[in-house]
């Protein structure tokens, strides 16, 4: 009497399953890398634009005696965030509109009025409030490749930062 074992298996057929498991698979792990590297790319971004935002509210708060003028408060941050330009492209944050174009500085004094940048009447530039704080607005417009260049639709490619520094009421004491 012929005794038969178990029905056998081609060769082949033994990690077909394997091989659909890994065809299913690859896909969404593919997409989950793509977001996952858009996600870090928008998070250094924006974390680029808020440092520049920092530094030009700081340098603002620190400087001049006036808020305009070309040796105003409001052109030192203008120059630190052309600055923080020439870094950005160092770390590879470029953005597709005019970074110190588009910055908005503003001044707050201690009763929470707004300061203009303008000259008044008499052509004389108005005094950063002592005190106040100086608020540096920058806005990225990041190109869609950085992002990943999907074109996902509703994809927010506009970074902005605010900068915020309290101006020190003591500094224009004179040296002791």
């Amino acid at each position: 009497m012929l005794r038969r074992g178990p029905a056998r298996t081609g060769r082949n057929e033994l990690g077909s399953g394997t091989a659909i498991g890994v065809a299913i698979i690859f896909p969404m792990l593919m997409l989950l890398i793509v977001c996952l590297q858009m996600l870090s790319e928008a998070a250094r971004i924006e974390q680029g634009v808020q440092a520049a935002a920092n530094r030009a509210a700081r340098a603002a708060s620190l400087c001049c005696y006036h808020t305009g003028g070309s040796d105003g408060a409001e052109e030192v941050a203008r120059a630190s965030l052309s600055a923080a330009e020439a870094s950005n492209a160092f770390n590879q944050v470029h953005c597709n509109n005019d970074f110190v174009g588009s910055s908005e500085v503003v001044f707050i004094d201690v009763n929470g009025d707004h300061v203009p940048n303008d000259p008044d009447a008499s052509g004389n530039y108005r005094a950063v409030p002592p005190g106040g704080t100086v608020h540096v607005f920058v806005t990225c417009r990041i190109p869609p490749q950085i992002l990943g260049g999907y074109g996902i639709p509703g994809l927010d490619a506009d970074r902005t930062a605010e900068g915020v520094a309290t101006v020190d009421p003591y500094r224009y004491r004179l040296g002791a």
